[in-house]
């Protein structure tokens, strides 16, 4: 090496040398200032606003200091606008499966309840409701261990759920599922535990959920409707929650404000109001703030319009905290059609054919749960991706026994008429050579013959040995016509709402109850984070009506 190189290569060290440690020091006093800062930040609209280091840097990019419409929380309505007031013992907030439960348990103590609902009538979504240790899985023997289940949510939150709420959950869920069940015996409603589970490494699916017939949830909470009519508990349907009352955002929370027909209308209450208002899923603006990967979703599956947040959003207006981390129920298998899941869901495109996006490449294994299959699905370009067959899809799907309501054994889910429906819908294209089956598709042609190429060839050695799905479940694409359908990823329900407590009570930043306001269904939160464990079949509802049922309980027996 020359001399003049080496005097240079010296000199570069010196100088990288001084940089790296001017950089330490600048690291350091930048960490104090976030030390510092942290303890003097404050809060906005009871949301936490992350500390921010300083940095001379011009490379760090300047922080989202985006403002949303709902940050600030509005004025509280004047006196002088309030047309009707009204005084209770209790308010629930929202007549789903969470209030009509909180609502039936807090008069069945004796509480004088008021139910509002922004809508015309109760809601309702899907038909699992898990249970674990009631009276109907104890007389068919069917023992789910309560450690499993505390497993299987723990380890789709990767840990970042609170273990005393699902543990609260799994001691009380079977007492209340047995009330429950009596209710069904008195009105004569029929039910059974949904025993065609799916069991394949590494997931198993576990025999929790209780359906009611004739019409899932449907059935079940147009019972309990009734029931809490003939408790006498006052619901006002078309009656939006606007504000929660608590002076200064300090001590109780001690009423409410709603919208009616006629004008404002103020509810003091003496023990405390419930919000089971569900989530943000009709709220794109909440997506953006708390749950952008909900932004690339094709569609929501339920088609009334109405969880846009409210709940959550009164809550934290009066020092209410949401949990951090977001947790979408997510589904694959949404077509561009308008309309809830049952017009555009393609339940046949949902089964673990072959999947490969819009660049003709498969992308990941086929066969997982389905929020998993959608993360994958709106990491792919545009969001899309097409599942395809050959003309043995009709014997090849009953190979696949689908997740929960991935199966296509029942009528609402799926029928082989809908296979002529979508397509002629334009949703399902159909080909007899895989060259003319690419162009409908509007995918690289080479691409995609040599995808196709390399699945025949993991099929006939029966393992995956590129994504690792169960050969079982490896079907050739061989035989014409060949068919495929596009869809993307769709949303149910988000479960992340308000942070709560174990009995229900919502806290604030500094994870301290706020007395009298309580929370439970979708509006709550810290149950469910990151994706919703499909594998414990029908939790969500099961949370729904536990902690609804609870709340109700727990209200009712305060002094007021």
């Amino acid at each position: 090496m020359a001399k003049d190189e080496i005097i240079r290569n010296k000199k570069q060290k010196e100088t990288g040398s001084k940089a790296f440690n001017e950089g330490r020091r600048n690291f350091l006093k930048g960490s104090l200032t976030v030390g510092a800062a942290g303890l003097l930040a404050g809060f906005t609209g009871g949301i936490p606003r992350m500390a921010q280091a300083t940095t001379t840097s011009e490379s760090v990019a300047a922080p989202n200091c985006k403002k949303f419409s709902f940050d600030t929380p509005p004025a509280p309505i004047a006196a002088s606008q309030i047309k009707t007031k009204k005084s209770v013992d209790v308010a629930v907030l929202g007549a789903g499966l969470a209030g009509l439960c909180a609502a039936y348990a807090a008069a069945d103590k004796g509480a004088k309840v008021v139910l509002l609902e922004k809508r015309k009538t109760f809601t309702f979504h899907g038909g699992w409701n898990a249970s674990v240790d009631d009276r109907l899985h104890k007389a068919q023997k069917i023992i789910i261990p309560k450690d499993k289940i505390m497993a299987e949510v723990m380890r789709f939150s990767a840990y970042q759920s609170n273990a005393r709420l699902i543990k609260l959950y799994l001691d009380e869920c079977g007492r209340v599922m047995d009330k429950i069940l009596d209710m069904a015996d008195a009105a004569d409603i029929k039910y059974y535990v949904d025993t065609d589970n799916k069991s394949y490494w590494p997931y198993t699916e576990f025999p929790t959920a209780i359906q009611f017939l004739p019409g899932w949830n449907f059935t079940l909470c147009g019972m309990l409707e009734k029931y809490v009519k003939a408790k006498g508990v006052e619901i006002l349907y078309e009656t939006p929650a606007v504000q929660l009352i608590r002076k200064n955002n300090k001590g109780k929370v001690t009423g409410l404000v709603a919208k009616g027909s006629d004008g404002y209308i103020q509810v003091n209450t003496a023990k405390g109001v419930i919000l089971c208002t569900g989530g943000y899923v009709n709220n794109r603006e909440m997506f953006e703030k708390y749950s952008p990967r909900c932004l690339k979703i094709a569609g929501d599956g339920y088609p009334e319009g109405s969880n846009t947040g409210d709940g959550i959003l009164m809550g934290m207006w009066v020092g209410g905290i949401k949990q951090e981390t977001d947790c979408p129920m997510l589904w694959d298998g949404f077509t561009a059609i308008p309309g809830g899941f049952r017009n555009r869901v393609v339940n046949l495109a949902r089964q673990p054919f072959l999947y490969v996006n819009l660049l003709g490449e498969r992308y990941a294994n086929e066969d997982a749960p389905f929020g998993y299959t959608a993360n994958q699905d709106i990491a792919q370009p545009g969001a899309w991706k097409w599942t395809v067959w050959d003309a043995n899809w009709d014997k090849d799907k009953d190979k696949m026994h689908g997740t929960v309501c991935e199966k296509m054994v029942k009528t609402p889910l799926w029928n082989n008429k809908a296979y002529d429906h979508f397509k002629g819908k334009g949703v399902i294209v159909e080909a007899d050579t895989l060259e003319a089956l690419a162009d409908k598709m509007q995918v690289p042609r080479a691409a995609f013959v040599a995808t196709v190429k390399r699945y025949n060839e993991l099929v006939q050695k029966g393992v995956d040995e590129d994504f690792g799905k169960d050969p079982a479940k490896l079907t050739a694409i061989v035989k014409p016509p060949f068919g495929a359908c596009k869809t993307g990823a769709g949303l149910l329900v988000t479960m992340d709402g308000l942070r709560i407590n174990t009995d229900l009570q919502v806290l604030d930043a500094e994870s301290k109850p706020i007395d009298g306001l309580y929370a439970a269904g979708n509006a709550s939160g810290d149950f469910f984070c990151n994706d919703y464990p499909i594998t414990t079949t029908g939790i969500s509802h099961g949370r729904a009506y536990t902690f609804g049922w609870l709340a109700g309980e727990k209200v009712a027996a305060l002094k007021g």
